[in-house]
C-alpha cells in the first residue's frame, strides 16, 4: 500500500453493493468520513466475520470475507430516524458510472481506489 494512503479498517470493499443499494443509507460523503474517522469492534454473525463500527457523526455493522479482508456489506444504523436518507447527487452518478456493468458491480475496491474516490468527492 502506498505510504500517503491512510488506512481503512478493510483491505478491500464491494463499493457497488455498499453504495448503490439503497437500504444501506450510505452516501460518498458519509461513507468517507465515516470509514476514515471509525473504530471498529470485530465479531461473528452468520457465518461471517461482522464489525460494530462507530465513528463521531455515523455508526454501523459490516460484513467481511474473513479469509480476503473485504467488507460485502455495510449498514448505516438508522434507529430513532423516520426513514433510510435519500443518496445524493454524487452518490447517484457513481452509482451509474461505476456500477452499472455487471463485471464491475462486482469488483472489489482497494483502499488506495476509495482514497482516490473520497478525495475527488470530498
Amino acid at each position: 500500500m502506498d505510504p500517503g494512503v491512510p488506512a481503512l479498517p478493510n483491505q478491500r470493499y464491494k463499493m457497488c453493493r455498499i453504495m448503490c443499494e439503497r437500504r444501506n443509507g450510505w452516501s460518498l460523503r458519509s461513507f468517507c468520513e465515516g470509514n476514515y474517522s471509525a473504530i471498529c469492534t470485530p465479531h461473528w454473525r452468520n457465518g461471517h466475520q461482522a464489525a460494530r463500527c462507530v465513528s463521531p457523526r455515523t455508526e454501523w455493522i459490516e460484513k467481511r470475507m474473513s479469509e480476503t479482508q473485504c467488507c460485502v456489506d455495510a449498514t448505516v444504523k438508522t434507529r430513532g430516524k423516520a426513514k433510510v436518507a435519500e443518496a445524493d447527487t454524487d452518490t447517484r452518478a457513481f452509482c451509474l458510472t461505476q456500477c452499472s456493468d455487471a463485471v464491475d458491480r462486482e469488483r472489489d475496491w482497494t483502499q488506495e481506489d476509495i482514497f482516490l474516490l473520497c478525495k475527488r468527492s470530498m
